[in-house]
C-alpha cells in the first residue's frame, strides 16, 4: 500500500507529494475542519488541547498514519498471507533528523507487526493545530503511565501513586467498554490520591463527517498489530507537551513476552505489544531521531498477572473487580449477556481469573463462559485459547530450565540487559522470565485440577492429580 500524510495543498512544495494525493495514494488528513481521521485528546472527559513541537507533531501523525493504513489493507492478500508491504510518502518538518533514524524504525514496526516499512521523508511548512481548546496540561507532573482499564495498568498507576509521584494516565478509547473502565478507575485513583492523577482520553479514529477532503480506502484488517506504536505514540506526545521524561507501559511479563502458544502462533502471528525486543527498538528510534529522550520502563516485566495480585492491597479489590481484560470487551455486550464484561475465554481472561482466583475475588467476576466448569458446551473456536494455554503450561512444567529460556526467547530473542533498560531491576540471565513462566504454569494447572469438570479434564487430555 502507497500512503502520504496530508499537510495542505502548499504544506509541502515537492511534486512527490502533489502526484501522490493526485495518483490515488491512501491520503492520511488529521487537518482541522474536514479531516478523514480525528485525533481527539481528553482530560477528565472535557477537550483538551495538547501543545507540542513541530517534531512532537511529526511524531504521532506518523503513529496515526501507520494505525490508519494497517486497517487498509487485508494481511489476507499478501504473498504469505500476512507480511504487506508499506510505503509512506511522508513531509516531515525536519528530513534530516528523520532519514538517519529510518532504519531503526523500519525495525521496530517490523518486529511489531510482521510488515515491511518504506519511509520518504519530505520538507513541510508549518500547518494548523489539531484544534485550539482552553483547558491545556497541568504542570508539575512525573509520569506517563498507559491507562487501559484492566488490572495490570490499574496496578501500574497505583504503583506510581503510591510511591508519591504525580501521574498522567494516558487511555485510548477503543470501545465503550473500556472507555468507561478507565473513567471509573481513574476517578477512583483520584478519590484515593487527590490532585496526583488526572486521565487523558485519546481517541484516533476514522471521522464520521459527512464532508471529507479525502476518503480513506474501506477498513479490511483488523488484527491491529501496530497499534502499540499509537499507544506509545499517544504517550509520548503528552510526556512531550508536559515535559515528563518518564514514560510506564505496565503489563504483567507473560503477556509481554508472549510465549506462542502453538506453533501456529509463531513471530508476529501472536501480538508483540510490549515485547522487550519491540520496546528496545522503538526507544531506540525515538532517541536517535530526537523526538523524546526520556524513558520506557514496564514495571511488571517479570511478574505475571498471578504474581501481581498476591498480597495485593485490599483498598484495590472493588476497583480490580470493576477492570476490564477482555480482549473481545467490545464484542461482549453483543452476545446478550447483561452484566458480563469479560468473554472467559480469550487469553486475557483466562490470565485474569487465575489471577483473581488466588486473590479470592474470582466469586464476584461474571463470564460469558466458564472454561472450567462448561468447556464441553463451548464450539471448539471458543475452547481453542483454553486448550492452547493447558496445552502450554503442562510444556513449561516438563521443560528443563534450559527449554524454559529457550521458550522466554521463541517469541522473539533478547539479551537479558534489556531487563535492566525497560524493566524493575537488571539481570544478566533469563532467569527471572523463566522462573515466572515456571510459577505461572505449575499454579495454573494446579487450577485447571481443582476446578475443571470431568468433562472439561477429558477434553484438555488432563486426569486429576497428573501434574508435577
Amino acid at each position: 500500500m502507497k500512503a502520504v500524510r496530508y499537510v495542505g495543498k502548499k504544506g509541502c512544495a515537492a511534486e512527490e507529494y502533489s502526484a501522490a494525493i493526485a495518483s490515488g495514494y491512501c491520503v492520511v488528513d488529521t487537518l482541522p475542519r474536514t479531516p478523514n481521521v480525528t485525533v481527539r485528546f481528553d482530560i477528565d472527559d472535557k477537550p483538551l488541547g495538547v501543545n507540542i513541537g513541530p517534531h512532537a507533531r511529526d511524531f504521532l501523525d506518523l503513529a496515526v498514519a501507520v494505525y490508519i493504513a494497517d486497517e487498509c489493507e487485508e494481511r489476507a492478500k499478501a504473498k504469505d498471507f500476512w507480511s504487506r508491504s508499506f510505503d509512506f510518502l511522508f513531509p516531515v518538518r525536519e528530513p534530516k533528523s528523520w532519514t538517519p533514524a529510518t532504519g531503526l524504525l523500519q525495525k521496530a514496526l517490523h518486529t511489531l507487526s510482521g510488515d515491511h516499512f518504506d519511509f520518504t521523508w519530505l520538507e513541510r511548512t508549518a500547518i494548523a493545530a489539531m484544534g485550539s481548546h482552553r483547558r491545556t496540561l497541568p504542570h508539575g507532573y512525573d509520569t506517563v503511565c498507559l491507562f487501559s482499564g484492566g488490572i495490570d495498568s490499574l496496578l501500574g498507576a497505583y504503583q506510581l501513586l503510591k510511591a508519591g509521584k504525580k501521574v498522567f494516565l494516558v487511555g485510548h478509547q477503543a470501545d465503550g467498554t473500556t472507555a468507561s473502565a478507565q473513567t471509573e478507575l481513574a476517578r477512583a485513583l483520584g478519590q484515593m490520591f487527590p490532585k496526583h492523577v488526572r486521565l487523558v482520553q485519546t481517541r484516533v479514529a476514522r471521522s464520521h463527517g459527512s464532508i471529507q477532503r479525502f476518503s480513506l480506502p474501506a477498513k479490511l484488517e483488523d488484527t491491529h498489530r501496530p497499534r502499540s506504536f499509537l499507544f506509545l505514540g499517544l504517550a509520548i506526545t503528552i510526556a512531550n507537551a508536559a515535559k515528563i521524561n518518564e514514560v510506564v507501559i505496565p503489563e504483567n511479563g507473560l503477556i509481554a513476552i508472549n510465549p506462542p502458544l502453538q506453533k501456529s502462533r509463531l513471530g508476529t502471528l501472536s501480538t508483540r505489544t510490549t515485547h522487550p525486543l519491540y520496546l528496545s527498538q522503538l526507544l531506540e528510534f525515538v532517541r536517535e531521531a530526537g523526538i523524546y529522550q526520556g524513558t520506557i520502563k514496564n514495571p511488571f516485566m517479570y511478574q505475571s498477572k498471578t504474581d501481581m495480585l498476591l498480597g495485593v492491597d485490599s483498598a484495590l479489590h472493588p476497583l480490580l473487580v470493576r477492570s476490564v481484560s477482555c480482549a473481545h470487551a467490545g464484542e461482549v455486550r453483543w452476545e446478550g449477556k447483561a452484566g458480563h464484561r469479560h468473554c472467559g475465554r480469550c487469553v486475557p481472561c483466562i490470565y485474569r481469573r487465575a489471577a483473581m482466583i488466588r486473590a479470592g475475588l474470582d466469586g464476584q467476576e461474571k463470564y460469558v463462559d466458564d472454561v472450567f466448569v462448561k468447556l464441553s458446551g463451548m464450539t471448539k473456536y471458543r475452547q481453542s485459547d483454553f486448550r492452547a494455554l493447558v496445552a502450554f503450561a503442562q510444556r513449561v512444567v516438563a521443560a528443563s530450565p534450559a527449554k524454559r529460556d529457550a521458550m522466554v526467547l521463541s517469541h522473539g530473542a533478547f539479551s537479558p540487559d534489556l531487563g535492566g533498560l525497560l524493566g524493575p531491576f537488571p539481570t544478566h540471565d533469563f532467569s527471572p522470565w523463566s522462573d515466572m513462566l515456571l510459577r505461572w504454569s505449575e499454579d495454573f494447572m494446579a487450577i485447571v485440577d481443582t476446578l475443571s469438570t470431568s468433562a472439561t479434564r477429558a477434553i484438555i487430555g488432563v486426569r486429576q492429580h497428573e501434574r508435577r
